[in-house]
Formats: C-alpha cells, sequence, structure tokens
C-alpha cells in the first residue's frame, strides 16, 4: 500500500512526463488503459477529469476495446455469485460483489451491452450495473403477476434483452411475459420496455410469436435483440411449429422475424452472438453443433457456416455450445460448453482444448463484458446537439488545459 507522499510523487512524474506530450497523444494512450488506471488519473488535476468524465472520451474508450478486444471480462454467473475472469490471460476467476440481495437464491443475468450487466433476483429486483465503475441503478418496480382471467395460467414465460438505442443514445431492458392456457390452446403475451433515459418502463404492442424457451435471455445484434420462437397458434393455421428467430428493433420498438439459412432444420437451434453478427447455433443430436453467422444483417444469402464442433465418440455428449469470442488472432473461437467448461475451438485442425481457469465454478453460464466508462446516471445522457456543443467547448479548454496544468 503505497503513502500518500509515494502517490504525490508519482503524481508529479507523470504530470512531468506528459507536460511533454501534445494532449492529442495523452488522449490516445489514455483510451487504451484499462478503468482501474484511468479511475486513478482521475485525481490528477481538473483538465484529466474532464476529459475521462466527457461522453467524447467514454466513446472513445468503448470504441477501442471493443475493436481491440482489450479490456474485456467473461463474467461467469453461478446461482448467487458472479465471478469476473480477465480475457487477455483467462487465469483467475474473481468474485465480484454485485449491487442485489439474494435471498439465498440465484442470481440471474438478463443482458450485457457496452460493459453495463442487467441482474435480477428471484424478488425481481433488476438492477443495471457497472462493476468497473461501482455504480448502479436500480429500476423502477413493475406490478407482480396475476391471473389474466380463469383460462389463464399465471406465466408460461418470462425473457428480458438488453441493448442500446444508437438514435436516442438510450439503453433499453426488453421484458416479455407470456401466458399460456391450461388448455395449452390460448395464448396471451405482454411486452415492457424499460428506458434509462427516461427512467421508466412502457408498454408495448404484443409479439406474434411463441418464446421456444422459457427463460433464455435475448441476445444483442445489430441493433435489435433475438430470440428463438414459432409463430402463434393463429398464425401457424394449423401447420407444425417451426423454430424461427426472431428480433425486437430497439429503434423502432418493433418485432420482426430473421430469415433463416438453408440448412437441415432437424435440429435444435439457439441464438448467439459473434465478432459483430448474429449466429445461429445448430445443435443435432449424436451428431455435432453447427455455428452459422449471418455477415449482412436481414440478408438471407449473407448466411454462411462458421465451423462445426462434432460429437466424439465415447467422449462426453455435447449438451450445449455457447460461441463467446475470437481469439485476438482469430483464429481460434472460446465456447462454454454444457454450461460446465471453457474451451478454444482452433478453426484450422477443428480441435478442442480445454482452458484452465482457476476458481472456476462447476456448473456456470457465461457472458461477455468489456470494462467501460459507460454511465447508469441517466442525467448524464444528453441530447446529441447540446453533446455535441459541449463537447467542443470541452476539446478546446483540454488543449489548453494540459499545456497550463501539467
Amino acid at each position: 500500500m503505497k503513502s500518500a507522499d509515494e502517490e504525490d510523487a508519482e503524481r508529479r512524474q507523470i504530470q512531468a512526463f506528459l507536460a511533454e506530450l501534445p494532449p492529442e497523444v495523452i488522449i490516445n494512450i489514455l483510451s487504451r488503459l484499462r478503468v482501474g488506471r484511468l479511475l486513478y488519473f482521475r485525481s490528477v488535476g481538473k483538465p484529466w477529469r474532464s476529459l475521462i468524465d466527457s461522453s467524447y472520451f467514454r466513446n472513445l474508450h468503448l470504441l477501442h476495446s471493443t475493436h481491440t478486444k482489450s479490456n474485456l471480462n467473461l463474467i461467469l454467473r453461478k446461482e448467487s455469485d458472479l465471478y469476473s475472469v480477465d480475457f487477455d490471460s483467462l487465469n483467475d476467476a474473481v468474485e465480484l460483489t454485485h449491487p442485489l440481495m439474494c435471498y439465498s437464491n440465484r442470481i440471474m443475468v438478463l443482458g450485457s451491452c457496452n460493459g453495463l450487466l442487467c441482474i435480477c433476483n428471484v424478488a425481481e429486483d433488476i438492477a443495471l450495473w457497472s462493476p468497473w465503475i461501482r455504480k448502479y441503478r436500480i429500476l423502477p418496480s413493475l406490478p407482480s403477476d396475476r391471473k389474466r382471467d380463469k383460462g389463464m395460467c399465471l406465466c408460461g414465460a418470462r425473457v428480458y434483452g438488453l441493448g442500446y438505442d444508437a438514435v436516442h443514445d438510450d439503453y433499453k431492458l426488453v421484458r416479455i411475459s407470456q401466458f399460456i392456457g391450461w388448455d395449452s390452446a390460448s395464448f396471451e403475451g405482454e411486452v415492457k420496455v424499460y428506458s434509462l433515459r427516461l427512467n421508466e418502463w412502457r408498454k408495448m404492442d404484443n409479439m406474434p410469436y411463441v418464446l421456444c424457451y422459457t427463460r433464455k435471455m435475448g441476445v444483442l445484434a445489430s441493433g435489435c435483440v433475438h430470440w428463438v420462437v414459432t409463430r402463434t397458434p393463429e398464425l401457424e393455421m394449423d401447420q407444425p411449429a417451426t423454430e424461427m428467430v426472431a428480433g425486437f428493433d430497439l429503434v423502432k420498438e418493433t418485432f420482426g422475424e430473421v430469415p433463416m439459412p438453408e440448412m437441415d432444420r432437424k435440429c435444435q437451434i439457439d441464438v448467439g452472438y459473434l465478432e459483430g453478427w448474429l449466429c445461429i447455433v445448430a445443435k443435432y443430436e449424436d451428431v455435432g453443433v453447427d455455428v452459422w453467422s449471418m455477415k449482412q444483417y436481414g440478408v438471407k444469402e449473407s448466411w454462411c457456416k462458421l465451423f462445426t464442433v462434432k460429437q466424439v465418440q465415447g467422449a462426453r455428449r455435447l449438451k450445449s455450445i455457447r460461441p463467446l469470442v475470437y481469439s485476438k488472432n482469430g483464429r481460434r473461437v472460446l465456447l462454454e460448453q454444457n454450461h460446465e467448461d471453457l474451451v478454444w475451438f482452433d478453426l484450422e485442425s477443428q480441435m478442442v482444448k480445454s482452458v484452465k481457469v482457476r476458481g472456476l465454478p462447476g456448473l456456470f453460464e457465461a457472458t461477455v463484458c468489456a470494462e467501460t466508462l459507460v454511465s447508469v446516471d441517466p442525467s448524464k445522457r444528453e441530447d446529441k446537439e447540446k453533446q455535441g456543443k459541449k463537447n467542443k467547448k470541452r476539446d478546446d479548454f483540454l488543449a489548453e488545459g494540459f499545456k497550463l496544468v501539467l
């Protein structure tokens, strides 16, 4: 632990070194640092604090982290505990202290977007949380479920999906609840969307689909949150139920169908996300798993099969595969396998190699999350025109401020 005098001496050394550098070089250097170090640099002086707190720098830091895969972490959930694993090393699972009471029950990760995690406990308290800047926001509560009518069960399915509306600079959480009749023929649904900018829930038009998985959270890709669904009985018109992918557009706030690839449909499908693309994970019993990627969103012809993980005879059965992230050289893909293991899949050799992480929990769910400076405070979310003017003034101030202070 450093003393106050040692910290002051280190700060003066940093100031002396950086005083010789142009402001744009300093900004470039800072954009490559991890959040913990940036929070320390906020104490160097007012110009530094103004820069690091600015929306301009937050976006620059986020862009660099996304494009270079630096500052990436895996968030592992097991029951009521959350762990973080640094992607660069994949060495240790470090337990996180989350902001919700768990009541001896599990915590659910509802989604991840731009460094923000959305988590929920058994009482359906929901928090939008940044583990990196240690800030969170508890979302307004929603009324508890009630029976829709005598012919409806309480709730057949409930899922969430988190995403970013780039047009309105707003983070949104989608909640879909579906109520199934006791006769399995009648059906009702309810869709609500939370806006961080407004800090409120709004009711949306219902979606004309039935969720295939009652507790699987939505997958964000290309500004839409996606789930595996079938059409409602009214739309199927006595046709066999066919699994498909539907997405909720976070800007338009409407549902739409995603065109499916030309593939053998005698499989169980799931949705995923990899390198900016929407993925379909197709599991063929006792054969293996195909991973497809849509290179141009909404274009059926842009689907391509990325790779196949084969079921090896005599090996443990492949129950599930989730693609998480490419390696930095792009030659391997990190997979979550059977909710038990992290493995590297080599795209050239088609071989699987286990990843040994100290402190890795037994059964877990993995989520990719970047360390960012993104705020959970809606009061800091300004409209684009005001934000642009403030950034211009701040940039002018910083250009002089660095020279004066340093």
